[in-house]
């Protein structure tokens, strides 16, 4: 992830005292990597401990960890700063900047992914009896993708763009389940209803959400595949978040389907053949 940024949109989740690290560390920027705990903390007034836990709380096992990877985000600060709708919107600008943009969102997307946890999803989705996909808006986009993949290969998935439908069928769930609640924010009032349902009902639960220090989704659910924190206005309409969960439930699809292969062409092309049909 890009560390600066991340401080940037999580800032209004710090305590006073991690505020003045973070805006020493957003102010001086490379600076910070040659200096220790104490260092830091005599420059801001705070304590060594405190710095360790600014460091802590924003993902990183340790103060080194994070000064590496600010060493990593500030050699790529040109491309975590692109902002497309700020230029010339000529049509040859518009063509690039957008490809621009999803290699940057993409690169994003693959340094902030744990293996770990998308092997954890693939396993539990591959298992699950019945698959439940909880999403509003943007996301909502998102989980219908996910449902047609689902569908297309047999597997059974649940899935409805009405809100009251996603609550009531979330406390229909059963032993043998699994839910997939995807919301860019992690705040989305309808998806944390039906996944606390879903804790309720001891289904697991899989999140596709952003990268922050609060985020409601995350912290109740059971995997959590972290997509980067980008969206920077609403002019953009969510095209870089909306990018990366869709790259995710590529990930978990062919994931799902890659020990199966043979069988899974098949259905496949009987799908895509019944469909044909109507056009001969």
């Amino acid at each position: 992830m890009n560390v600066l940024q991340y401080i940037k949109q999580n800032y209004d989740s710090f305590t006073d005292s991690e505020k003045l690290i973070a805006d020493y560390l957003l102010e001086t920027k490379e600076s910070i990597i040659t200096m220790s705990a104490k260092n830091i903390a005599s420059t801001t007034k705070t304590s060594a401990p405190t710095v360790v836990r600014f460091a802590k709380k924003i993902g990183f096992n340790s103060l080194n960890e994070m000064k590496l990877k600010l060493s990593i985000s500030l050699d790529k600060m040109e491309a975590t700063e692109f902002q497309y709708l700020d230029s010339d919107l000529g049509t040859k600008n518009i063509i690039y900047s957008i490809k621009n943009s999803i290699d940057s969102i993409m690169q994003q997307t693959v340094n902030l992914l744990s293996e770990e946890e998308l092997d954890k999803a693939i396993e539990l989705l591959i298992n699950a009896k019945n698959i439940y996909i909880f999403s509003v808006g943007v996301s909502a986009l998102v989980g219908q993708d996910f449902y047609y993949k689902l569908n297309r290969i047999n597997k059974r998935c649940i899935s409805h763009t009405d809100t009251h439908l996603q609550i009531t069928t979330s406390i229909l769930m059963q032993s043998g389940d699994v839910a997939i609640a995807i919301s860019y924010s992690g705040e989305t009032r309808e998806v944390i209803k039906c996944v606390e349902n879903a804790k309720k009902r001891k289904i697991p639960v899989i999140a596709i959400t952003k990268a922050s220090v609060n985020n409601k989704v995350a912290d109740l659910s059971d995997v959590v595949l972290r997509v980067p924190a980008v969206e920077k206005s609403l002019r953009e309409g969510a095209m870089n978040s909306r990018i990366s969960q869709l790259a995710i439930i590529d990930m978990l699809f062919i994931g799902m389907i890659r020990d199966n292969i043979k069988e899974v062409e098949e259905k496949l092309i009987e799908t895509r053949e019944a469909v044909n049909e109507l056009y001969h």
